[in-house]
């Protein structure tokens, strides 16, 4: 994951002549799997010598939300899976996701 934020963050650098990136804010939703400190740690390592030596990563955390199929309405956290207004199946709203939602950078 961190090589290919670096990798992103590089390519978009490259394509606005960029003489480096000086930020770089990511979303990651809470079910994503992605263990924040260890993203920390190798993004550290994998930023090294490059366009964005030096650069911390800004993580932004979501947390999950369920809504109804059917009727829309958002589910209360830690409840059935099921909508409570209509009975209608539910799906995963946010919570799920990781974003490169921004990338700031020093251009000529």
């Amino acid at each position: 994951i961190a090589s290919s934020l670096l990798q992103l963050a590089v390519e978009q650098a490259r394509a606005h002549a960029a003489s480096r990136v000086v930020g770089l804010q990511v979303r990651i939703g809470e079910l994503a799997g992605v263990e924040v400190p260890l993203l920390e740690n190798a993004w550290s390592l994998v930023r090294e010598r490059s366009l964005c030596d030096g650069v911390d990563l800004s993580i932004a955390r979501t947390l999950a939300r369920w809504i109804c199929t059917d009727c829309g309405a958002e589910l209360a956290r830690g409840g059935l899976l099921v909508c409570q207004s209509c009975g209608g199946l539910v799906r995963l709203a946010a919570g799920d996701e990781l974003v490169l939602d921004r990338i700031e950078m020093e251009v000529p």
